[in-house]
């Protein structure tokens, strides 16, 4: 079996992407950084905060997604991604001066069409960058943009933010996105397919682009015939429930366990930047690693360690903000949250056709963000205001505990899927 190598060129390209997905994950976090700001500063009800920073974004996130995915898989793929990049950071600025929930609304819409770019046409460049052996490794760097940009993101919230204000942060970032992108128009778009050998799974045979309507046959097939795929996505429909109610993190914090505001956002920053990032490389690295040695490859791995966190990640919920069960409990939570996309974004590059990978890895970000971060969004904010108008003690605490219920329902998912995988390997 010949061994095929990545060239340094790809780690630098790979670095390149990860700083980018660190900015559109940060432009992103910015609206639940501030939540609390916002929501009193432009008068915001929870439900309002829940459509802002879920399906408001999503809805054009996801269906753009997968037409930017199709495009991925026919252009060039750097100069996609640039433009995306200068509509978003354009957009991020102009929230910075909004004055009502229409006016941030509509700025976050063309935002996620922007940011539609970003994740599947770094799919498709990493798979042309890396082998299989090493993908779960790759994607799992790249979507280190999930846990630090989030981090910074309440990092700079609780510091920078205090002493500019949340407009100004949103000015900024805004400004550094549009520099960076030029960037962009430097890099060679990687040959598709050059990664690929007999051993692959994803099928090498076509690999030139296809027409539109023949490329949706395909994908149907693709999905039609392998199961895998279709258990992987409502996986992570489930898990990102609770990522989606992530918005309310902050005012639960500061109304229900009496943390000062500038504090608790500087401190859940410093946390998840941690305990992200150390999730996220673990995921990556370790599925790799297991899928080497055991069967039911990088998903089985997900489901292993989800089983093994979930009880610290549900009872810190009624644990003392003081005690350590507390601290250890939302620690592990953001540890195992990022540890979902290696091994999961990796497993469906495997199993799709190179011709595909845009397209497909856009089909995914439908199931995570669309069904699963959106309605975990507006779920936990609909519910807050049910539970609170039925004087329900602590209605923050109880609707993110229904969505870490949710989330924790992906476990028999991702078994399942690696079943249906050593079974399609077979």
């Amino acid at each position: 079996m010949q061994v095929i190598k990545s060239s340094p060129r790809a780690k630098g390209v790979l670095m390149f992407l990860m700083l980018l997905n660190i900015l559109s994950m940060l432009d992103r976090s910015l609206i639940a950084a501030f939540s609390q700001t916002i929501m009193d500063d432009l008068n915001l009800s929870p439900s309002q905060l829940g459509l802002l920073n879920g399906w408001v974004f999503t809805v054009c996130y996801v269906v753009m997604g997968l037409f930017m995915g199709a495009l991925a898989d026919r252009f060039h793929r750097p100069r996609l991604i640039a433009a995306g990049l200068i509509l978003w950071s354009a957009l991020t600025a102009v929230s910075g001066i909004a004055k009502n929930f229409t006016q941030i609304a509509l700025a976050r819409l063309f935002i996620g069409i922007g940011e539609s770019t970003m994740t599947p046409t770094s799919m498709s460049m990493l798979a042309d960058l890396f082998p299989a052996q090493k993908r779960g490794t790759a994607v799992g760097l790249y979507y280190l943009g999930v846990p630090v940009g989030t981090s910074l993101a309440f990092i700079l919230a609780g510091s920078l933010g205090v002493e500019i204000g949340w407009r100004n942060c949103f000015l900024l970032l805004g400004g550094l996105g549009i520099v960076l992108a030029l960037g962009l128009l430097l890099l060679r778009d990687p040959r598709r397919g050059v990664m690929e050998s007999e051993s692959t799974t994803a099928s090498t045979e076509s690999e030139s682009a296809v027409g539109w309507r023949e490329g949706l046959s395909d994908l149907k097939q693709v999905l039609k015939g392998s199961p895998v795929l279709i258990w992987i996505m409502l996986g992570a429909v489930m898990l990102h429930i609770p990522i989606g109610a992530g918005a309310f993190a902050i005012p639960w914090l500061i109304a229900e366990r009496g943390f000062e505001q500038g504090y608790i956002t500087a401190l859940f920053g410093t946390i998840f930047l941690l305990f992200g990032t150390l999730g996220t490389l673990f995921g990556g690295a370790m599925s790799d690693w297991y899928q080497r040695r055991y069967r039911g490859g990088r998903i089985r791995f997900l489901a292993l360690l989800m089983i093994a966190v979930t009880p610290l990640t549900l009872g810190y919920r009624f644990a003392s903000p003081d005690s350590l069960i507390f601290f250890l409990g939302m620690s592990f939570a953001l540890f195992s949250l990022s540890s979902f996309y290696g091994p999961a974004f990796s497993t469906v590059q495997d199993l799709t056709p190179a011709r595909l990978r845009g397209v497909m890895t856009a089909v995914l970000l439908v199931a995570c963000n669309l069904l699963g971060f959106s309605l975990g969004s507006f779920m936990t904010g609909v519910a807050q205001e049910l539970f609170q108008a039925a004087a329900v003690v602590n209605p923050y605490t109880w609707s993110l505990l229904l969505a870490d219920i949710c989330g924790a329902m992906s476990i028999p998912c991702f078994l399942y899927a690696s079943v249906c995988l050593e079974r399609q390997r077979d």
